[in-house]
C-alpha cells in the first residue's frame, strides 16, 4: 500500500473509531473536534476555524447549533472588538470533560492493542508522524 493509501486508511479509521467510541447522539464529530479544541482561556473563530482546517462559514455554522444548546458563549476581544472570541461555559466544559474521558478511554484499548513490546516505538513513530505534519502545516500556512 502506497504512503497517500496509508493516511487516507488510517484517516477513515481514525473517523470510524471516534463516531463509535467519542461522538452519541448529542454529539457529531464536527462537534467534538470543535469543543474538544477550545481552551480554557478562549479562542478566537478565525484560529479555531483553521485548527480544525474548515472556512469561516463552516465554523460559524457550527459554532451556532453548540451555542444554541449553552455549551458556548462568545465574547469581544479586549484589543480588537470586531474579533469574537469562544469560551466554554460551564455546560460546555462538562462535555468537553466527558469527551476528554472518552479519548483517554479509547486511547488506553489503542494502546492496549499494540504489543507491548512495540509501545514505546509505536508512540515514538507516531509522536514523529505529528511533529511531520505540523511541520507541513505550518510551511503551508506562511505560503497564504
Amino acid at each position: 500500500m502506497e504512503f497517500g493509501e496509508l493516511l487516507k486508511q488510517f484517516l477513515l479509521d481514525l473517523q470510524r473509531l471516534f463516531r463509535s467510541r467519542i461522538t452519541d447522539g448529542n454529539l457529531t464529530l464536527p462537534q467534538v473536534l470543535l469543543i474538544s479544541c477550545i481552551p480554557d482561556d478562549g479562542i478566537d473563530m478565525t484560529s479555531l476555524a483553521q485548527q480544525l482546517g474548515v472556512d469561516n462559514s463552516t465554523m460559524t455554522r457550527l459554532v451556532d447549533v453548540i451555542l444554541k444548546r449553552g455549551w458556548v458563549y462568545k465574547t469581544k476581544d479586549e484589543q480588537d472588538k470586531r474579533i469574537n472570541l469562544l469560551h466554554l461555559s460551564d455546560k460546555g466544559e462538562h462535555v468537553q470533560e466527558i469527551i476528554e474521558e472518552k479519548l483517554d478511554h479509547l486511547g488506553i484499548q489503542v494502546n492496549n492493542a499494540v504489543p507491548t513490546e512495540d509501545r514505546d516505538e509505536v508512540k515514538e513513530i507516531l509522536s514523529a508522524f505529528h511533529w511531520s505534519l505540523s511541520k507541513m502545516l505550518l510551511k503551508n500556512e506562511s505560503l497564504v
